[in-house]
């Protein structure tokens, strides 16, 4: 790796990030070589050139997306594995291959990232292309069908979801749920995230009663893994909510919206005013951590929550206030301030029209928009 400065993967960016793209020219190729793409394993049709390797593509499309997914990131990494010598004795290739599986664990980690904040911005087109490498890297460390794979699969399940590839995110799920019933010691956090994305699926395909089967089983498992009032959590509550919405059985979806909301209060309150807080990007199962990508999945939620609530009680009724200030609060965590105060300003008024200016929650709220400004103007954040 580049001595260069390293993000926090521990790699430095290609001194040369360049590329072309260019059709495969078969009468270039080794007699009897067929160049399969990357990312679908069909038959390649263009290369992707760069001055690290050469990698090739069913289409312009799929080189591009790879490399604006992850490539233009890893394209240097890549290179050097696919283009080592081999050691010639034992113990050097053993130190190699250590080595080698060492770099490809930090890459691995990079990409599942980067595929999960492109998920979250809703770029699924690039989350594909980062997840179908972290599967390829995790499978060459640890060979087909073992556990380790499941999350490169559920990682493929909910990227090829939210592009609307119904039946490939089926086969992701259904490869992963095989390997998870072989592993009874498979942890709840993974056998919540397969049922979110069968409930999501089967949601998307209009089976709602099948879906709330599955998000039910993830509330279970996640509920097991970090509590029942876990962020984690609240995502199994929101979908649950929004198959409720879909058959019109407003009340239960109301309900379970609450809930989303209510955790959200006391997950960002707590790391917002708490004098002892979990930092903000610690890993796991502490009720108040949220890193980056639940922080993103959050503001989505509540957005529709908020959305849900002008439709069933009107955009003046406190339940949409509560809603704003939290989505507020929310914003303000993730440091976008200007956008947190416009929501939080909003609430404000509608507890003032509803509560009165001195009943105890319009306070809250003045005190919360108070502090956000005092933030702003001095700078410290």
């Amino acid at each position: 790796v580049s001595g260069r400065m390293a993000d926090h993967f521990g790699f430095a960016p290609p001194p040369n990030a360049t590329f072309r793209i260019e059709k495969v020219n078969t009468l270039a190729s080794a007699k009897g070589v067929v160049h399969r793409c990357e990312l679908t394993g069909n038959q390649a049709q263009v290369m992707l050139i760069t001055p690290y390797v050469t990698l090739y593509y069913e289409t312009r499309e799929h080189a591009a997306n790879a490399w604006e997914g992850i490539i233009h990131k890893i394209v240097h990494i890549i290179g050097g594995l696919r283009t080592a010598k081999q050691a010639i004795g034992a113990d050097e290739r053993a130190s190699q291959l250590e080595e080698a599986n060492a770099t490809r664990m930090k890459l691995i980690r990079m990409c599942q990232s980067e595929a999960t904040k492109s998920c979250v911005r809703g770029e699924f087109h690039l989350a594909i292309p980062a997840a179908v490498y972290a599967l390829q890297l995790l499978t060459e460390v640890y060979g087909d069908g073992r556990l380790e794979l499941v999350s490169a699969h559920l990682l493929l399940a909910e990227s090829n979801l939210g592009a609307r590839r119904f039946p490939q995110a089926e086969q992701f799920l259904t490869l992963a749920n095989w390997v998870l019933v072989k592993n009874p010691e498979a942890s709840d956090a993974l056998r919540s995230t397969l049922r979110r994305n069968f409930g999501k699926l089967y949601a998307s395909q209009g089976r709602f009663e099948d879906a709330l089967r599955h998000l039910a089983d993830d509330v279970y498992h996640s509920s097991l893994q970090f509590g029942p009032e876990h962020v984690h959590t609240s995502g199994g509550y929101f979908e649950m909510g929004a198959c409720f919405f879909a058959l019109q059985k407003v009340e239960p979806a109301l309900a379970f919206f609450d809930k989303v909301v209510d955790i959200w209060y006391k997950t960002v309150t707590r790391l917002l005013y708490a004098a002892e807080t979990v930092p903000p990007e610690s890993p796991g199962g502490a009720p108040g951590s949220v890193d980056e990508a639940m922080r993103s999945a959050g503001v989505e939620m509540l957005k529709e929550v908020r959305k849900r609530r002008i439709e069933c009680v009107g955009d003046r009724n406190i339940a949409t206030g509560e809603a704003e200030y939290i989505l507020g609060l929310l914003y303000q965590l993730s440091e976008d301030f200007n956008r947190a105060e416009e929501l939080i300003a909003g609430a404000l008024d509608i507890y003032r029209e509803q509560l009165g200016g001195e009943h105890r929650s319009t306070k809250d709220v003045t005190n919360s928009l108070q502090m956000l400004k005092e933030i702003k103007l001095d700078g410290s954040y």
